[in-house]
């Protein structure tokens, strides 16, 4: 049995992040793809969820795209973040980069750029790492359920 968690931002920091982010773009469609595919991979094998390259084909791409951000140096893709609404969604930091900080950065520019009072984001339990990040940057989780 697996679980996620909703998370929702309780206790708000004052930091703030040091990056500026590029509205996604299909100029990087093949390396959103590769590297959202990378980042996801382990956690859907681990916990059996098929296909565990989660970005089959193109289709992916048809909507819902006008709220990913893209964290660049100069045509790499270093991370990105989806803001929908209420809801941070699939921050992700390419594997060249993991352990620098850029996980960070991310989640509190994203904070930074949602227009809503709560904020929530969700988080698979087996992603040890995201939840501490998350629990660090003033988010408690509010929900358990299984997938």
């Amino acid at each position: 049995m697996q679980f996620a968690h909703e998370m929702q931002y309780k206790n708000p920091t004052d930091q703030q992040s040091s990056i500026e982010m590029t509205p996604y773009s299909p100029v990087f469609q093949e390396k959103y793809k590769t590297i959202y595919n990378e980042c996801y991979h382990e956690m859907r094998k681990a916990l059996g969820i098929e296909p565990f390259d989660f970005i089959q084909d193109d289709s992916f791409f048809e909507t819902g795209m006008d709220c990913v951000y893209l964290l660049l140096q100069k045509d790499e893709i270093i991370g990105s973040v989806a803001i929908k609404d209420e809801e941070i969604d699939d921050l992700i930091v390419n594997p060249n980069y993991q352990g620098q900080g850029y996980g960070r950065n991310i989640l509190l520019w994203a904070l930074s750029h949602i227009d809503s009072k709560r904020v929530i984001l969700h988080v698979a339990d087996w992603n040890k790492k995201a939840i501490r990040l998350y629990e660090k940057n003033g988010f408690v989780i509010t929900d358990t359920f299984e997938i």
